[in-house]
């Protein structure tokens, strides 16, 4: 490589690892914060312990605060506490420690909401701190699991560990680069309104590469359009014997990353192609132009929607929607769906989409869709049945269809479009039947 090549390369890595260290300095959870978040996870275990240890239960605190790999947030901070329950004790009873649980968090009279899951679990919230208390059973290895979520402290085990093998423990920073730049280019979340990397296999990933660049950098070569196979504790003798043995529900997305504490999982499987897509295309970007942007989150620019659909002679509209909902995953997972379903209904009424955005507010828990539309042409062309077919086929095509033509020993038909604007398609879908049944409580189209 050329000297001037050389010095160029050099260059660019050290910008890279400035612009990397300022990033760790704003992701920080605030000291202050950080007090707030220990003093209220120690004033719930204070409140509830001695109850827990009368029935032979004691609490574990998991998830990014166990970890380190917290990174800041605007909205409320989430903390992971395990209620694990004696496994000898409890093993045949495992359907029935969510019950135990509640009946603790009754009698001490704490407020909380319960949630449905494999097994049942709480939020508390204290201020700007929600606690999500999840009942399960104490295993020492994977076999005795029996609910998903037992495997839970595994995980924390597992990343700890790494994080100590580090020359420098400094693995909780690299996860952290890698949580607040997916957080940025919205792939950070199982959730299926988000379809991304959960905080989990974010932290298999970095700790499977050992930096945030090099997890970057080899995400760059997967394919989008075979699947990429990682096996970070190497079970399997091959991704053929993997994608034998893993179960077909856990093969959908397009990364299968083998749990490397539980090898039948895969870690990625609510990872969305799409996604995946999204993520490879911000990872070339940030190689291409460092820069500290690329782990900020965008707002949605109104005023650039506005500008490009002026300038490519389109309407720009911002809809408001609210689900009956009221919890964040099942809300903003509803919406999502609506949203793809809206899309689909205005392609079909024959609008043409230049630009679509989805923006769910986890705080509100309602969500923005903003369009770049041109309306439909008031006339269009059904393709029918090539003429040499049954006759009865292109008598009822005839029957049908008014103004039909052959072209190319086929049958064709010009017909009138009844919504041919927004505004008309608007008012009438707003009495779609099927809102109601997607669990929708309000649209509005903002003025």
């Amino acid at each position: 490589m050329p000297k001037k090549q050389i010095k160029k390369r050099i260059k660019k890595v050290n910008s890279i690892s400035i612009i990397l260290k300022e990033v760790i300095k704003q992701v920080e959870v605030p000291e202050e914060t950080k007090k707030q978040i220990e003093e209220t996870t120690m004033g719930f275990r204070k409140q509830v312990e001695p109850e827990l240890r009368k029935i032979g239960a004691k609490l574990f605190i998991g998830g990014s605060l166990a970890k380190n790999t917290l990174i800041k947030k605007e909205k409320n901070y989430d903390v992971d506490v395990f209620v694990l329950f004696d496994y000898k004790k409890y093993k045949t009873k495992s359907n029935q420690i969510s019950q135990i649980l509640e009946n603790v968090l009754k009698k001490k009279k704490i407020n909380y909401q319960e949630l449905k899951g494999s097994r049942n679990y709480f939020q508390i919230p204290f201020n700007n701190i929600i606690i999500e208390v999840v009942p399960i059973l104490e295993i020492k290895n994977v076999k005795e699991a029996l609910n998903i979520t037992d495997i839970s402290p595994l995980h924390v085990t597992y990343i700890t560990k790494k994080e100590k093998k580090t020359k420098n423990n400094k693995l909780s920073d690299e996860i952290k680069l890698a949580k607040s730049f997916c957080y940025a280019h919205d792939c950070y979340g199982a959730e299926s309104y988000v379809n991304g990397f959960s905080g989990y296999a974010l932290e298999v990933l970095v700790s499977t590469y050992g930096s945030f660049l090099k997890f970057i950098s080899a995400s760059m070569k997967w394919s989008v359009n075979k699947k990429t196979i990682i096996d970070p504790e190497r079970y399997y003798k091959s991704d053929k014997k993997i994608l034998e043995e893993i179960n077909e529900s856990k093969k959908i997305s397009p990364l299968i990353l083998i749990d490397p504490v539980q090898k039948e999982r895969n870690v990625t499987a609510a990872l969305g192609q799409e996604t995946l897509e999204k993520f490879i295309a911000a990872c070339k970007s940030f190689f291409a132009k460092p820069s500290e942007k690329h782990f900020v989150k965008e707002r949605i620019d109104v005023n650039s929607f506005y500008h490009q659909a002026l300038k490519q002679k389109a309407r720009f509209y911002i809809i408001t929607v609210k689900s009956t909902k009221d919890k964040v995953d099942i809300a903003g997972a509803k919406l999502k769906k609506f949203y793809e379903f809206f899309i689909y209904s205005l392609k079909r009424a024959g609008f043409s989409i230049i630009k679509c955005n989805f923006d769910f507010d986890e705080r509100t828990l309602d969500a923005r869709f903003y369009f770049i539309l041109k309306d439909p042409e008031k006339e269009y062309i059904i393709k029918g049945p090539p003429v040499n077919i049954d006759k009865k086929h292109t008598e009822a095509f005839k029957y049908k269809w008014q103004n039909v033509f052959i072209k190319d020993k086929r049958l064709y038909a010009k017909a009138k479009r009844e919504l041919v604007s927004f505004e008309i398609f608007f008012n009438k879908f707003k009495n779609n039947d099927m809102i109601k049944e997607m669990s929708i409580e309000s649209i509005k189209l903002e003025k």
